[in-house]
């Protein structure tokens, strides 16, 4: 006997299988579609408007009743979902393995989405890199932590018992939202036990530093400020910035005798900008303090002393002079990693300074520089001119007298001559790694990019470099030189026969908008090994002088790469827990 069989015909109008459908009245009318004939008796009309009449009865009830199914179903499947959820192999993870889980997706949503920006002298192992890529962890609804409270019962007390979900915060707040803020901070923190805290606020307004803020918003960051006081002695990141300078005295009143655990402090004032570190006179007592970033002011005021400097290793200062420079890194002996942001003349002249283990030192100048200070072990230096009338003196005797072994070099100015510019480089032959940003109008550049370029009957600069950074060319920027350039760095079919590449990493990013044949010659280097980056038109501007440069046969390339920018606007923290 054949079994009958289960599987249904798929039906002509829809498509799908379902069961038969139900029997219809048929009509009386029938012959009159098939020969398509005009009725002329009236009742004949009456009558097909009684079955139309009947036809549209029976649709709206079938409506309703496919309404009604539809909800049925929907209460089906929110039946099903909730059974399966009970035998869901989620359900049998061990609690503190979903700890482990929750703090890597807490870890994944804190790291920063940093908008591009130019190139900073920083080699990612100072104070900005640390204060920008640690403890990211915002109050913001539907992500991490706070969305696995949302999910169920049990998560959620996996989460409100795991500690350090809830031991670091960074809130962004506008003046209006402060308040909001208060209440969030202090459940937040409660929830991380015994463990050390990192607090991060930012105050979020139009204007980066107003003249005078308003004083409802200083009393609100100074209830926010009392919020956290009772946890000083966790506090192991603080990171304020752009907040009411007057707002810190409630630290000067009320900082516990000692802070055992900060191991980091960066404090970025609001307007007026007031030097005082008197609200910071406890910190001889943080015996864990490696990382500052701070408005020092003139160090011969006595609020300066207050920080152990002496313990310090990374160090990040603005409004100094360079008097105030070498006092501090004559203070400093296990420091590793300096910036100075200097702003101020000096007053009088600081005896030359010996440092035996510095490695990194950042200067941005607004006024003249004269340095006499020794390094031996610097290996990365960075120096930002922006200002046309400021001077970097003695650079080079400062070189030959630390002897030091320069493997990273950045430089981000608007007045130097080729001649200054290529004795700097000169000093530094051991450079590898070399970041350049342009902002004049490019009388640097192609005399630059012939300096660096390999002559055979000339002593090559920086032979060593192995990257290279630039941003720049704004005008009078042909892009041959830097072809010429690269060609004589990297290895191509015409290369002498003993020729070894060091160059092996540039990354390019350019004011105006190349031409295609430009753009294509740059990155036509990729087939000879080198990893070519090239942004262009960066400041967003759009150059209608677009170059019309020669090809060359030994770099053109019909290829061509988009480049992708990842930019992402910062979003509003929550005020919900």
């Amino acid at each position: 006997m054949v079994p009958e069989s289960t599987s249904r015909p798929e039906c002509f109008d829809c498509g799908k299988a379902h069961p038969p459908r139900s029997a219809f009245v048929p009509s009386p009318f029938h012959d009159f579609i098939v020969k398509q004939e005009t009725m002329s008796s009236a009742s004949d009309r009456a009558a097909v408007h009684d079955f139309i009449l009947a036809i549209d009865t029976e649709i709206a009830q079938r409506a309703q009743t496919i309404d009604r199914l539809r909800c049925e179903m929907a209460i089906l499947r929110r039946h099903s979902e909730q059974h399966k959820s009970i035998i869901a192999p989620i359900r049998r993870v061990p609690p503190e393995i979903m700890a482990e889980i929750f703090l890597h997706l807490t870890a994944i949503e804190a790291r920063p989405r940093i908008p591009p920006r130019r190139i900073h002298p920083d080699d990612g192992s100072g104070c900005a890199n640390f204060f920008e890529k640690n403890d990211m962890v915002r109050p913001i609804p539907h992500r991490a932590p706070l969305i696995f409270g949302e999910v169920s019962r049990q998560w959620r007390a996996i989460a409100l018992s795991t500690p350090r979900l809830w031991n670091a915060i960074f809130i962004t707040s506008k003046d209006e939202k402060l308040r909001d803020y208060i209440s969030l901070c202090d459940t937040w923190l409660k929830r991380s036990g015994s463990l050390p805290l990192s607090i991060r606020f930012h105050r979020a307004c139009l204007a980066y530093r107003e003249p005078s803020p308003p004083q409802h918003t200083v009393d609100g960051y100074e209830d926010l400020f009392r919020t956290i006081l009772p946890y000083a002695q966790r506090w192991r990141l603080l990171d304020f910035a752009n907040i009411p300078t007057s707002a810190y005295d409630v630290f000067q009143a009320s900082l516990p005798n000692s802070l055992p655990l900060l191991e980091a402090l960066s404090v970025d004032p609001s307007l007026p900008v007031v030097s005082s570190c008197n609200p910071w006179a406890r910190l001889r007592s943080a015996p864990k303090l490696r990382f500052l970033r701070h408005t020092i002011g003139d160090t011969r005021a006595g609020g300066w002393q207050t920080f152990p400097w002496s313990q310090l290793t990374h160090i990040d200062l603005e409004n100094c002079s360079v008097y105030d420079c070498h006092r501090i890194l004559s203070e400093t002996p296990t420091a590793v990693d300096c910036k100075f942001i200097i702003e101020r003349l000096s007053p009088i002249e600081h005896p030359p300074v010996f440092h035996p283990v510095l490695k990194i030192l950042r200067m941005e100048a607004y006024t003249d520089i004269h340095l006499r200070l020794t390094c031996p072990r610097l290996s990365t230096l960075g120096i930002s001119i922006l200002d046309p009338e400021v001077a970097f003196h003695d650079l080079s005797s400062f070189l030959d007298r630390s002897g030091a072994c320069i493997e990273k070099f950045t430089l981000e100015e608007s007045n130097i001559h080729i001649a200054q510019f290529t004795a700097w480089l000169a000093a530094m032959s051991r450079i590898r790694h070399l970041g350049i940003t342009q902002f004049g109008e490019g009388q640097l550049i192609d005399d630059m990019w012939e300096s660096l370029t390999w002559r055979s009957n000339f002593t090559l600069l920086v032979p060593e470099l192995e990257s290279l950074e630039f941003l720049g060319g704004k005008r009078d920027f042909s892009h041959q030189t830097l072809a010429r350039m690269l060609k004589s760095r990297v290895q191509t079919p015409r290369s002498p026969v003993d020729f070894v590449p060091k160059l092996n990493a540039v990354k390019l990013s350019f004011w105006k908008k190349l031409s295609n044949s430009a753009y294509r010659r740059l990155i036509a280097f990729r087939k000879f090994g080198l990893k070519i980056d090239v942004q262009q038109n960066v400041d967003g501007l759009d150059e209608s002088d677009s170059e019309d440069e020669e090809s060359d046969s030994d770099d053109g390339d019909n290829g061509s790469e988009d480049e992708e920018t990842d930019s992402e606007d910062d979003e509003d923290d929550s005020d919900e827990l």
